[in-house]
């Protein structure tokens, strides 16, 4: 089951919900019970496969997951 991250419009709260995506449009709020919210997309960052550090974008400064912390 897919895990969606909102941020709520109303309070500010930042939180995730783990729900089937035909049921994304019944999501409030564990805060302030709004359903006035927006969509928050993140980067998944994995590492699969056998990369040495050479071959890995983490050496560029241009790598998402350097501009995001993980590099």
């Amino acid at each position: 089951m897919p895990t969606y991250e909102y941020t709520c419009k109303q309070c500010a709260n930042r939180f995730e919900v783990m729900l089937p995506s035909e049921k994304k449009a019944a999501v409030c709020c564990p805060q302030c019970n709004s359903n006035d919210l927006q969509e928050v997309y993140s980067v998944n960052v994995s590492k699969a496969g056998k990369s040495t550090k050479s071959e890995s974008c983490a050496q560029s400064d241009s790598c998402p997951s350097k501009r995001f912390g993980f590099g």
